[in-house]
């Protein structure tokens, strides 16, 4: 495979965790702390119905995970997924001092887990940003209940999460092993975002029917092949839009469509025309 070959795989893949991403929701278990733990803090290798997320303050310890041993030092963010067997235990008196939380965190009706590989430990990019973010989450989960409490409690823990992510080492986050097909149909949009068959087709392509193929679909997207389509030939647009100064009919032809029709669907998924999408983010062009 060549460099262009495995790049453009690259990005199939990051366009994959993006639409997971986007459709993550996360919700809180046991609230944010902060704990000493004790000497005797152990506990034999079982698994748990919730993820949790430590931010290590000081301390040593031992953690497995799986078949993966972990010794997370003080900054260093640690991300336990539900269902794989996690065991600790302490290795000397300077045990951890540490935030942790307990969430659970669903793509749809399934855990994150089995749509993604996430890194077991990552050092977090600004250690006191990522307290402050612990500390966020605890101070929304004591609110006085409220018609905004949720809310607000699910943007303080998507905080914390997104600062786990963009502290995460560049390409440690991927497609599980079950998720890595899709990157095949993803690949074949992109590729073909002028010429794409119709829906019919595009199934016999990847070898199924036309029933198998939308629910299969819908279940990993969370959308319909057309509503995609129609979204990643706009947000491709919008990245011509705003990177390039080529012509609206020249994007538009790129993306199958004459000049008016083109404008007709960006303005239904941006809610601006092209020439006003373009101003906004190119004002000086």
């Amino acid at each position: 495979m060549t460099t262009a070959q495995k790049n453009m795989v690259q990005e199939s893949e990051l366009e994959i965790i993006r639409t997971y991403l986007d459709r993550l929701r996360l919700d809180l278990v046991v609230a944010a702390r902060i704990t000493k733990v004790h000497r005797e803090w152990s506990r034999p290798l079982m698994p748990d119905p919730f993820s949790r997320l430590y931010l290590i303050l000081e301390g040593e310890g031992r953690l497995v995970v799986g078949d993966q041993e972990l010794y997370p030092r003080p900054g260093e963010l640690v991300y336990l997924p539900a269902d794989v067997p996690v065991s600790y235990e302490t290795i000397s008196d300077n045990v951890f001092r540490k935030h942790w939380l307990h969430f659970n965190a669903l793509i749809g009706d399934r855990d994150i887990g089995e749509m993604l590989t996430l890194p077991y430990i990552v050092p977090s990019k600004a250690p006191e940003e990522a307290a402050a973010l612990f500390e966020q989450v605890g101070a929304a989960d004591r609110d006085p209940p409220g018609l905004a409490t949720p809310l607000r409690l699910r943007s303080a823990l998507t905080a914390l999460f997104a600062h786990y992510l963009d502290s995460a080492p560049p390409g440690s986050v991927r497609l599980s092993e079950r998720q890595t097909s899709e990157s095949g149909i993803v690949q074949y949009i992109q590729d073909n975002l002028a010429t794409l068959p119709s829906v019919e087709e595009l199934a016999a392509v990847f070898g199924y029917d036309l029933p198998s193929f939308l629910r299969h679909f819908r279940t990993e997207f969370g959308l319909s092949p057309k509503q995609y389509i129609k979204r990643a030939r706009i947000e491709w647009a919008q990245r011509e839009l705003t990177a390039t100064a080529r012509p609206m009919e020249e994007i538009a032809a790129a993306v199958g469509m004459d000049q008016s029709y083109f404008s007709k669907v960006f303005r239904q998924v941006s809610s601006v025309t092209p020439s006003e999408y373009r101003k906004l983010y190119r004002p000086n062009n």
